[in-house]
């Protein structure tokens, strides 16, 4: 058995003398280890002089020095001492930090809202570009991909080459730029990353560049590094980097100097800029007083350069881009309205926008709003507009203003106010928004008042007489301006007439009493009442309001509102905007419930992809009961009620029923016509545009065709269908008395009408009666047929009439019972005459009556409610009619035959007391010839109209007659069916046919 080797007690000496140990324990090895540095201090410190001077000179010694340090101890000091330098340096760095963090606001946005910029408006879909308002600042942020990457790339290479490896800051050109600072006692270095630069423009860090101002740049750069992608930093640094002037980003810049978005820049026009923002004064080609054509190409061909030599873009390309004169594509510098679209829309956009954020707009840093503008409406508006602008000139107006609202939502669709935005005197005066006096606009606001708060409806009964009213004496009763008394346009007396007909004729003096009777026996309280009724249907800032004498309408204060008078019922002296006028007549289309108008659906903050305002349905307030609001509309959607012309009257559209109002001022100045459905309403306005100027016109012929053209044209676009008003619960429907009529144009009065459920009948006379008209006494056995009234019962005046201000002076509603006979109509009266000549009528012709007064004159001025009247009718049908007739004159008709034969002419004429006499006559009648035409071909029958004879209908595919019809038909089915798209031919025996395929 082998024994274990025993280790040997001989030392091991190295070869240069040295003696291995080997310590038994880590405390053995320590002590070991100290010893030794002690023992080689020893050797150090042989020869050390005793003297503390001769000592240190000793120390310092080079070749002792050098020996120390480069010994193992000093290498262990050395580290310690770096060590500490370290770490004191990373305490004094965190010290620098805190104290210069704590003073700065964390970097939550680097959008550039602080910048401002241009806040755009688009229409409602978004993509529509209307304008881009701005101040001092002209900025449109954008995102990454609206960017050209030939802008990034040059930007990039320019600014910052290191931009994507480096961490918010170039170590070396920051240090260079702080020694270069200390050096020049505070003044600018560059070398700021696109980092630091995004910090200082986004943070306003405009002030002397100072150490502490740039440590604090470095810091936030470092933090941005941290929060945000490269991508991101460069995109927001071009949409805020100045290009010269008011441009500011990308976007801006790219839309002034080449009209064109920022993504479709080319490498010269990016190049371009690029240049620009290192000394925006001297490159800018928008700085005429600096710019300097010389210095910028040098610039310009240095950002080529940086690019090829970064490989952004190659020689080549540089080259090419050097040789092309991109200064000759920029754009003259635009003005703010440049371009702008639908521009009295935006501004009222604008107007909304800075009321809902007062304060804010005016540094909001590219918010981008949507508003409600259709375009196609808004088209369709200004073509209307532009088209009439000749019918209001020759009437000397040069103004006009129409608004489009969705019922419904209260969203504006439409807006134009004015003809030229463009023009320099009172182009941007917006008179959709500008205060103006209704008219008689202002009427269904009285009559809503007076239902709703009184006993009484449709159906009830004012005098429409001229006496004297509160506001009006009526001590001379010389016309306007002379007198004193109200009158109606016309200057005639119609008498008793229901509210239908009043409002629909748009009669002044029921409007008045109507509006002074809302409160029985306070006036003012009545007005008042009527105003705030006003006021809440509108739901808007401005109103309906009144003003002191003298006051300056356009800029008065409420200070400067005073009570309303009675001449406010009917639209004089008290202002409205016609935007809110129309919101507030959509109340009634709304069934009375009140919502404000808007002309914003969403906000973006600069490149956000959420809106931070959106705008939702307000909640509706209920201003009025819906069976008053029935009854407003059916009134002013009645075309019988209506005074317009025949052929005029569009209360009736394919289905839709269109409440119509119109206006004009007593002066002349002031034209409307409003109009309203229950989905989309229309208001015009014309006059002249200082508002002092009356226009020699009719304002219906000015108006109308605005009105009218936008509404169908807005009512076309519905695709659902007409939707009309339903009638609510509780309306009463009840005999009256039937009213009479101011105009010709209107149809007969209806013998019922509805009033609310609240309406409680007066009791009147049981007993049947008949009045004349014309005197207002009991009629006689003289009196004639159309002068004769039946009243008894419900119908009788003394149950309908609520006119609290009739008589005195005249028979008043409950005296028309009295004895008194018709003193205006005696049996020996000769009633007038008329004459027809006419002739054969073969196509067209001429007709022509001649009437002849009797014992009463035609027209007489004692009785102005019924002017002499002429009727022309063929076989029973009314052809023409004319209320201005003279004794002796023969009124004229030309007529187009509808049929061909035999026919009678029949001529009446009505003079003043409502005697009448008529002449027959027959002729014969040819039609013109109308060509054939298909209305429709189907499988199993055919229709069509126009041409003569007898008509065939032939497959003439398979050469079968399918059927056959008389003279006057327009259809006839099939004996059998046939396939669809076979050839159907329709031919008449006047040789004229029309083929096309038969449809499924």
């Amino acid at each position: 058995m082998r024994r274990p080797v025993r280790p040997s007690s001989k030392p091991i000496t190295t070869r240069s003398g040295k003696v291995l140990k080997v310590n038994r324990s880590l405390g053995e090895h320590y002590n070991a280890m100290r010893q030794a540095k002690a023992l080689r201090k020893v050797n150090r410190m042989r020869g050390l002089p005793k003297s503390r001077i001769k000592r240190l000179a000793w120390r310092m010694h080079p070749r002792r020095l050098a020996e120390y340090w480069f010994s193992r101890d000093g290498a262990i000091m050395a580290l310690k001492v770096v060590g500490i330098f370290i770490m004191v340096l990373f305490i004094i760095t965190l010290g620098i930090f805190a104290y210069f963090r704590k003073d700065l606001k964390s970097i939550s946005d680097i959008s550039g809202s602080n910048l401002g910029g241009s806040i755009s408006y688009y229409d409602r879909t978004g993509k529509i570009l209307l304008w881009q308002d701005y101040n001092a600042v002209k900025r449109v942020p954008v995102q990454s991909n609206e960017i050209s990457p030939y802008l990034k790339d040059a930007t990039v290479a320019v600014e910052d080459k290191n931009f994507y490896s480096e961490r918010g800051f170039d170590p070396k050109g920051y240090i260079r730029a702080s020694v270069a600072d200390v050096l020049h006692h505070g003044g600018t270095q560059g070398a700021s990353t696109i980092t630091q630069q995004l910090v200082k423009l986004t943070r306003d860090y405009n002030q002397p560049r100072t150490i502490a101002l740039k440590l604090k740049e470095l810091i936030l750069a470092v933090e941005l590094e941290r929060s945000y992608t490269k991508d991101q930093i460069l995109t927001s640094y071009l949409n805020v980097v100045p290009y010269g002037g008011v441009d500011y980003g990308a976007q801006a810049a790219a839309g002034d100097y080449f009209h064109k978005n920022a993504s479709q820049l080319t490498l010269p026009e990016a190049a371009m800029l690029a240049a620009i923002p290192k000394a925006p004064s001297l490159y800018s080609p928008y700085d005429k007083a600096d710019f300097d054509q010389k210095l910028f190409m040098a610039r310009y061909d240095y950002v080529l350069d940086q690019m090829a030599s970064q490989h952004k873009i190659t020689q080549v390309q540089a080259k090419a881009a050097k040789q092309h004169d991109v200064l000759a594509e920029v754009q003259p510098q635009q003005t703010k309205y440049a371009g702008i679209r639908a521009p009295y829309f935006v501004l009222a956009a604008k107007r909304e926008l800075d009321q809902r954020f007062a304060g804010e707009t005016a540094n909001v840093g590219g918010w981008k709003v949507i508003t409600t503008l259709d375009m196609n409406m808004q088209k369709v508006s200004e073509q209307r507009v532009a088209e009439n602008l000749p019918n209001v000139q020759f009437a000397g107006g040069d103004e006009e203003a129409t608004v489009t609202e969705d019922v419904q939502t209260g969203q504006m669709m439409a807006l134009v106010g004015g003809t030229n935005f463009n023009n320099s005197t009172y182009g941007q005066i917006n008179y959709a928004q500008w205060p103006i006096s209704p008219g008689s606009s202002i009427k269904p606001y009285d009559y809503s008042a007076l239902i709703g708060n009184t006993n009484a409806g449709a159906g009830s009964i004012l005098y429409d007489i001229v006496d004297p009213l509160p506001g009006y004496p009526c001590t001379s009763r010389q016309l306007p301006p002379h007198g004193n008394c109200l009158w109606d346009f016309d200057r005639r007396s119609p008498g008793p007439m229901t509210i239908r007909y009043a409002l629909g004729g748009s009669r002044n003096i029921p409007a008045v009493k109507a509006t002074l009777s809302v409160v029985p026996g306070n006036q003012q309280a009545s007005i008042n009442k009527v105003d705030n009724l006003a006021d809440a249907m509108m739901d808007g800032n401005v109103g309906y309001h009144c003003y002191k004498d003298g006051v300056n309408v356009t800029q008065a204060s409420v200070a400067d509102q005073a009570p309303c008078t009675p001449s406010s019922g009917i639209g004089d002296g008290g202002y409205l905007h016609l935007d809110q006028h129309l919101n507030g007549l959509s109340t009634l289309g709304r069934m009375g419930e009140a919502i404000p108008a808007t002309y914003i659906l969403k906000i973006y903050h600069g490149t956000n992809t959420k809106p931070f305002y959106q705008w939702t349905q307000p909640q509706a307030k209920k201003v009025m009961d819906a069976q008053t609001a029935y009854i407003l509309n059916n009134m002013l959607s009645d075309p019988q009620a209506s005074y317009f012309a025949y052929g005029t009257k569009f209360q009736h559209y394919n289905g839709w029923d269109i409440a119509v109002k119109t206006g004009t001022t007593n002066d002349n100045f002031d034209g409307l016509m409003m109009a309203w459905t229950t989905k989309y309403a229309v208001g015009t306005w014309v006059g002249y545009h200082t508002r002092q100027v009356s226009l020699n016109a009719e304002m219906e012929n000015l108006t109308m065709p605005i009105t009218r053209n936008v509404i169908e044209s807005a009512l076309d676009t519905v695709k659902t269908g007409p939707v009309n008003w339903k009638q609510p619960p509780g309306i009463q429907t009840l005999p009256v008395y039937r009213s009479r009529i101011a105009y010709n144009s209107q149809g007969p009065p209806p013998s019922t009408d509805i009033f609310p459920s609240w309406f409680k009948q007066k009791s009147g006379s049981s007993q049947t009666q008949t009045i004349d008209k014309v005197s207002g006494l009991l009629a006689t056995n003289c009196t004639p047929a159309l002068a004769k009234q039946f009243l008894g019962g419900g119908s009788a005046l003394s149950s309908m009439s609520i006119d609290q201000f009739y008589p005195p002076g005249h028979p008043s509603a409950s005296n028309v019972t009295v004895a008194a006979s018709d003193n205006v109509h005696h049996c020996g009266d000769s009633p007038p005459t008329i004459r027809i000549t006419a002739s054969d009528c073969n196509t067209s012709c001429t007709i022509s009556a001649t009437p002849f007064s009797g014992t009463h004159p035609l027209n007489d001025s004692t009785y102005p409610q019924y002017p002499g009247t002429v009727t022309i009718s063929v076989n029973g049908r009314q052809i023409c009619s004319s209320s201005k007739i003279n004794d002796g004159v023969p009124v004229q008709c030309g007529y187009k035959p509808t049929f061909s034969g035999s026919g009678t002419i029949t001529a009446t004429v009505t003079d003043s007391v409502l005697y009448s006499g008529s002449d027959s006559k027959s002729v014969n009648f040819t039609r013109a010839a109308q060509p054939l035409t298909i209305t429709n071909i189907g499988t199993t029958k055919a229709s069509w109209s126009g041409g003569s004879g007898t008509y065939t209908v032939t497959d003439t595919d398979h050469n079968k007659q399918l059927c056959t019809a008389p003279a006057g038909a327009t259809s006839c089915t099939y004996s059998s069916s046939v396939n669809p798209n076979t050839n159907i031919t329709i031919s008449d025996t006047g040789g004229d046919s029309v083929s096309g395929p038969a449809k499924p």
